[in-house]
């Protein structure tokens, strides 16, 4: 079998539940999202943009955010089972996310998911309201012309196939950057609506199934 890249969004994705949204609908605005949504799909909004509307009311501190996080927003299953598979198989996976690094490493490690790769942003929390950190994704990309995943892939991207796995707004570009797409949610809308192939998620065993189906009769 082809050794692969398996580069996995985060929110809705690995989770059952997007933790952004779990974290405003608690801490925040609650319905906030639905205002913003139309407007991110649009393009009149820019993922940053979003969050940082999402999250200018949120005043919780990081205990109180990650208790939320861990009881609300669990894996999803067979994630655990695909982690333990690429590195038995020699498959390298990361994490590519819009999402908080320190919720990300706590969900994983809740999970008992340890050495995974993280490329994101990141958020501090407070009582007195919560600063969004903004990671490095390079300039705009010359397809969508936002600072998107495109960059953050490019720095794990070797020779082997690429396979993505994405829900929303902030995979659309990158998603075409993979030989392979499992998408569910709003990305499988759009990829549909687009005419470009791909696989729909539902849990990360059925995800391994098809990578092991695929990628041993290519090999």
């Amino acid at each position: 079998m082809k050794n692969l890249l398996i580069a996995c969004d985060f929110d809705g994705t690995i989770t059952c539940r997007d933790t952004l949204h779990v974290i405003v609908e608690k801490f925040g605005v609650p319905g906030i999202w639905d205002e913003l949504e139309p407007q991110l799909r649009s393009g009149e909004l820019s993922v940053e943009q979003a969050m940082e509307q999402q999250f200018a009311s949120v005043r919780a501190t990081a205990d109180e955010v990650l208790e939320v996080v861990l009881r609300e927003a669990p894996v999803r299953p067979g994630f655990c089972e695909l982690v333990e598979w690429a590195a038995a198989r020699g498959h390298r996976l990361v994490v590519l996310s819009s999402g908080f690094r320190s919720v990300i490493e706590a969900v994983l490690a809740g999970a008992g998911i340890a050495g995974v790769p993280v490329r994101s942003h990141d958020a501090v929390f407070s009582r007195d309201g919560c600063r969004l950190v903004w990671s490095d994704r390079g300039g705009p990309c010359a397809l969508c012309d936002r600072r998107c995943k495109r960059h953050d892939l490019a720095l794990y991207r070797r020779s082997e196939p690429v396979v993505y796995a994405g829900d929303g707004v902030s995979d659309r570009c990158v998603a075409r950057a993979a030989d392979l797409v499992f998408a569910r949610d709003g990305l499988a809308d759009h990829l549909r609506e687009s005419g470009v192939p791909f696989v729909p998620l539902e849990d990360f065993h059925s995800v391994r199934r098809h990578l092991e189906r695929v990628y041993a009769r290519a090999a």
